[in-house]
């Protein structure tokens, strides 16, 4: 049985092609897998792939919802994502005040 964490650097090796064929796809689903699991770098990596389109259609809404997951959980670098996605009204409301909040 996999883990979260063996998932997500499972993901990590498919979408650098590290030891296998790049395969974002694949990545994306393994995140994913992780993701649902609970894995806040996995919530994130699958914000980023969402962000920019990598192994899935880019999607602002589903970056911001993945980030939000991330986020809640304490990860820095989604809190950073999501405060972002505030700051520029992408794939939520635009808000100032909630960016400076999750951003700092």
């Amino acid at each position: 049985r996999h883990t979260p964490l063996a998932q997500s650097n499972l993901g990590m090796f498919y979408g650098n092609g590290t030891g296998v064929v790049q395969d974002e796809a694949e990545a994306v689903r393994l995140y994913r897998l992780a993701a649902e699991g609970g894995h806040a770098e996995a919530q994130n990596a699958v914000g980023l792939c969402y962000s920019k389109g990598i192994g899935v259609v880019e999607s602002a809404a589903d970056a911001a919802r993945w980030f939000g997951k991330a986020a809640n959980q304490g990860n820095t670098e989604a809190q950073y994502n999501l405060g972002v996605c505030y700051e520029l009204g992408n794939g939520v409301a635009r808000d100032n005040a909630t960016a400076i909040r999750w951003c700092r």
